[in-house]
């Protein structure tokens, strides 16, 4: 739930950010949520669904809701650096 309130932000923000240089906003809206999602994704069955099942099984589960919300943070960050590098980077008209 918390993921895609988080993935209509990151669109929104790119959208304004591509809106504010003339870009087309759209496609751009559509590749913030890509750069979200990936990361998000591959982190989450990379790292932490393996350390949630062993966290698991040793009865830890505050730290367990922990991981589970660290795709969503590297998502993020993820995100921001990629906006960062490429929106950033392009001048306001």
């Amino acid at each position: 739930m918390i993921g895609g309130v988080i993935s209509i932000l990151i669109a929104f923000w790119y959208y304004r950010g591509a809106e504010s240089r003339g870009l087309p906003k759209l496609q751009w809206a559509f590749a913030g949520v890509i750069t979200y999602y990936i990361p998000n994704f591959l982190w989450s069955l990379g790292y932490a669904k393996p350390m949630i099942n062993q966290l698991h099984t040793q009865g830890s589960g505050p730290m367990g809701s922990l991981l589970g919300f660290s795709s969503v943070l590297i998502g993020i960050l993820v995100t921001g650096v990629v906006y960062l590098i490429t929106l950033k980077s392009k001048p306001l008209l």
